[in-house]
């Protein structure tokens, strides 16, 4: 499990949905947010990589983090997270809608157990939002796309 570290100032974070949950993540961990376009499907790749993408002559792996988390929503995603990232393959996460960017004044977390990629639950005005890393993501899933 990957940890969050509880931010001593104000944060900014990336909010979006899956079904019907929301999600968020440093803000600092992304390239840019595209309209999904035409996916290619991968062959012998993990459930969770729905395929490549053509991003301005760039190959792109997509993963569709519903598979990853398993929500049980099956929605055709509407925008693609891409990830800034240190190597030489861009990859982004097909997801339902990005809601905003959002500063979070010190926020506070509780730490989800037995869980790789939530990190924790930010709860706030009576919501809660599942704090991700798409580091721990890629991880799992670059092997598969190379």
């Amino acid at each position: 499990m990957s940890e969050i570290q509880q931010p001593d100032t104000d944060t900014q974070v990336l909010e979006f949905i899956l079904g019907e949950e929301r999600y968020c993540l440093t803000i600092d961990a992304v390239n840019e947010i595209v309209k999904a376009t035409e996916v290619t499907p991968m062959p012998d790749t993990p459930p969770a990589v729905v395929g490549m993408m053509d991003l301005r002559g760039n190959t792109t792996a997509i993963v569709n983090p519903k598979r990853v988390f398993e929500t049980a929503e099956e929605t055709p995603g509407e925008q693609v997270i891409i990830f800034d990232d240190d190597s030489d393959q861009q990859f982004g996460w097909l997801v339902d809608r990005v809601l905003k960017v959002e500063t979070l004044q010190n926020p506070e977390t509780e730490p989800v157990e037995d869980n790789q990629f939530v990190s924790g639950v930010v709860s706030r005005d009576g919501e809660f939002t599942l704090w991700v890393d798409p580091d721990c993501v890629h991880e799992q899933f670059s092997m598969a796309t190379e």
